[in-house]
């Protein structure tokens, strides 16, 4: 199989500039000229908390996805490209009060490109995984999903099954037995989740298959560890030969003065690394500023 450049990026719902409250043009625009800047385009972009309409992303005209990619298409005929991208949304939570539009919504997209054929997607019902501790506020709890798209370059038959997913927080209240601590990661809401995700993973992948998202979870953590423990690979920590410590300093998202090593690239055995490259949060660079997360770019083949 040829190599297939994968890309995963939390975009803060393109809205960092107003600290994620409100969605922007300028940030729809510079996410897309970062994207159409590359020197290689990947073939599918997973990107972490797109929304559709709400008062947060604007409730006039298109869903913003669809807002997102006529803009990408802008900043790739400036860049003088011809590669285009389509679209799939993957709805996770609607919060509203009453008769009113949402006040805001949450999801996870997937951009595929023009090299790609997508045989099979869940964007119609994306799994839910959200783990909820406390019954009674079961409405209130802001769902977690799993996007699921089964790809395959075009004119060949090899598949790549790639999940895309946002995780919940560690449960920062949590009392009794199960607290281990409130670090990313440690949360036991987490490796639930976690592991509702990976048996979902088990029960959709045709083969080679790709677990990628923002997990709010540190290397080696809990969470983490189910990951690596199920038979999967953390790509940049392989391409890169970093350990957990080395991988602590390099950070992918920052809060105030916190940074965190939190979204990661996962493999199973049969896919084959030959790069995975993430600028460190808060170095000057092509992505510093545009969102509290910097993305991921890997290249990968099969190995079957």
């Amino acid at each position: 199989m040829r190599a297939i450049t994968v890309m995963t990026w939390n975009v803060r719902y393109f809205g960092h500039g107003l600290r994620g409250l409100s969605s922007t043009e300028g940030g729809m625009r510079r996410v897309a000229k970062a994207l159409a800047s590359l020197e290689t385009l990947p073939d599918l972009v997973a990107l972490q908390e797109v929304e559709t309409r709400s008062f947060r992303a604007g409730l006039g005209g298109l869903p913003q996805l669809e807002r997102f990619l006529r803009v990408l298409d802008e900043e790739l005929e400036v860049h003088g490209r011809t590669e285009r991208f389509s679209g799939l949304y993957y709805p996770a939570h609607r919060y509203k009060l009453g008769p009113m539009p949402p006040v805001y919504t949450t999801g996870l997209a997937m951009l595929v490109g023009t090299r790609l054929e997508v045989d099979v997607d869940n964007a119609d019902a994306p799994h839910d995984i959200t783990h909820i501790r406390i019954p009674s506020f079961r409405h209130l709890k802001q769902r977690r999903v799993v996007a699921h798209a089964r790809v395959r370059l075009r004119d060949t038959t090899e598949t790549l099954d790639v999940f895309n997913t946002h995780m919940s927080l560690p449960a920062f209240f949590e009392v009794g037995p199960t607290k281990v601590s409130e670090r990313m990661g440690d949360g036991s809401n987490q490796v639930a989740e976690v592991r509702a995700l990976l048996d979902y993973v088990a029960s959709r992948r045709a083969g080679a298959a790709l677990i990628v998202g923002d997990f709010n979870t540190r290397p080696g953590s809990p969470t983490y560890q189910e990951i690596t423990t199920a038979g999967f690979t953390d790509g940049f920590a392989h391409a890169n030969a970093l350990d957990d410590a080395a991988l602590h300093e390099h950070a992918t998202a920052g809060f105030a003065h916190r940074r965190m090593h939190i979204d990661h690239m996962f493999s199973s055995p049969d896919v084959r690394w030959a790069s995975v490259e993430s600028d460190r949060f808060g170095t000057r660079g092509r992505f510093h500023g545009i969102s509290d997360h910097t993305p991921k770019i890997g290249q990968l083949t099969l190995t079957f």
